[in-house]
C-alpha cells in the first residue's frame, strides 16, 4: 500500500487570523478601557457635580472632604508606585548592564513600566531578559545570575521598600487588595488590574465618608472596625484568652496595665453584665466567659510585676539623683561658702 498524507496548505491571511484572533478580545476590552477613562477625565467636571447631586447633596462639606481624601490618597498611592519603580528598575538596569545583558538600559526601562501592573507586570519584565541572558551565553551562569537578580530586588522591593514607603496612604488590606485586583482583572481584563487599587481607593473613601456606603470601608478598609473593649469581650465569650492576651500584650506596648483594666477590661465585662442581664448568656456560657477572664488576669500577672518593680525603682533612683546632685553643689563650693551655708541651714 502506498502511504497517503494530506497536507493543508494555509494561506498567509489564514495565518495571520490564526494568530491575531485571540489577541483580539483582550486589545477590545483594553481599547474601550481606555477610551472610557479618557471620557471620564475630559468630563470630570461634570462627572463631580453629578456624584455630589446623587450622594451628597444634604451635606456638601462631607461630599467635598470625601473627593478630596479620594483624591489624595490615589495620589499619594501614585506617587509613591513611581517612587518604588524607580528604585526597582535602577538596580536592575545596573545589575543588567553588569552581566552583559544587551539593551540593559531597555529591559530596566520595560521594567519600571511592567511594574505598574501588579503582581504579573514583574514577571513579565523578568522573562524577557531571562530569554535573553538564556540565548546569548552557553551554560546556565549568566540565567541563574539574572533570575537571582531580579529575585533579590523583587524581595527587597516587595518586603522593605514598598511598606516603608507606602504605609498607610491607601487604606486598604492586603486581602482587599487582592480581591480588588481578582475583580476589576474579572470585569476590564489587564487594564482592570493597573486601575484596581486606585478605584478601590475610591470605594473605600466613599464608605468612610457617606453612611450608605460604610460597608465599603468595614469590607476593604485597614482599620479596625471593633472596639478594643467589644473585641476582648467577644474573645472571652468565645473562650480563647490567648489571643484576649495578645491584644492586651499590644495595648500595653505603650499603656499602662491599670489603663488596660480600665479602658478596655471592666467595659468588656460590662458588655457581658449587659447580656446577663437581658438574659442572652446561659450558665454554660456565664462560666466560659468567667474562666477566660480568669486565665486573662493571670496571663497579665508578669505585666503587673514587671510595673511594680519599675515603680520601686522610680522613688529610689529620684532618691540617688538627690543624693548625687546634693554631693555635686557641695563639692562645687568653695572653702570660705562651708560655714555659710551651715549657718544658712
Amino acid at each position: 500500500p502506498i502511504p497517503v498524507e494530506i497536507v493543508a496548505h494555509e494561506k498567509p491571511l489564514e495565518v495571520l487570523q490564526n494568530l491575531v484572533a485571540p489577541l483580539l478580545s483582550p486589545l477590545a476590552s483594553a481599547g474601550l478601557v481606555i477610551v472610557v477613562v479618557i471620557f471620564m477625565l475630559m468630563e470630570r467636571e461634570d462627572l463631580r457635580d453629578r456624584f455630589i447631586r446623587l450622594v451628597g447633596y444634604g451635606d456638601l462639606h462631607r461630599t467635598t472632604q470625601a473627593l478630596q481624601d479620594a483624591g489624595k490618597r490615589v495620589g499619594q498611592y501614585l506617587l509613591m508606585q513611581l517612587v518604588v519603580n524607580i528604585v526597582y528598575a535602577v538596580p536592575i538596569t545596573i545589575g543588567l548592564w553588569v552581566l552583559g545583558i544587551p539593551n540593559a538600559l531597555l529591559w530596566g526601562m520595560l521594567a519600571l513600566a511592567l511594574r505598574f501592573v501588579p503582581y504579573i507586570g514583574p514577571i513579565i519584565g523578568a522573562l524577557l531578559p531571562l530569554f535573553l541572558a538564556l540565548a546569548v551565553a552557553p551554560g546556565w551562569a549568566l540565567l541563574l545570575w539574572t533570575a537571582a537578580l531580579f529575585i533579590v530586588m523583587e524581595l527587597i522591593t516587595g518586603n522593605v521598600i514598598e511598606p516603608w514607603l507606602y504605609g498607610s496612604r491607601t487604606g486598604l488590606s492586603p486581602l482587599a487588595i487582592i480581591v480588588a485586583a481578582i475583580f476589576w482583572t474579572w470585569l476590564w481584563g489587564p487594564l482592570g488590574l493597573v486601575l484596581s487599587t486606585p478605584l478601590t481607593v475610591c470605594l473605600v473613601v466613599l464608605g468612610r465618608h457617606v453612611p450608605q456606603f460604610e460597608f465599603l470601608d468595614v469590607l476593604f478598609g485597614n482599620e479596625p472596625v471593633l472596639e478594643p473593649h467589644a473585641r476582648l469581650y467577644q474573645r472571652l465569650l468565645a473562650g480563647d484568652p490567648d489571643e484576649a492576651t495578645d491584644h492586651a500584650e499590644e495595648f500595653l506596648e505603650d499603656k499602662y496595665l491599670f489603663e488596660f483594666y480600665d479602658k478596655v477590661a471592666i467595659p468588656a465585662l460590662l458588655l457581658g453584665e449587659h447580656d446577663r442581664m437581658r438574659g442572652v448568656l446561659d450558665d454554660e456560657q456565664r462560666r466560659l466567659l468567667a474562666g477566660s477572664a480568669e486565665t486573662l488576669v493571670a496571663n497579665l500577672d508578669d505585666s503587673a510585676q514587671q510595673e511594680a518593680e519599675e515603680e520601686e525603682d522610680e522613688p529610689e533612683a529620684a532618691a540617688s539623683g538627690d543624693d548625687k546632685a546634693g554631693e555635686r553643689k557641695a563639692s562645687e563650693r568653695k572653702p570660705g561658702e562651708d560655714k555659710e551655708v551651715d549657718e544658712a541651714e
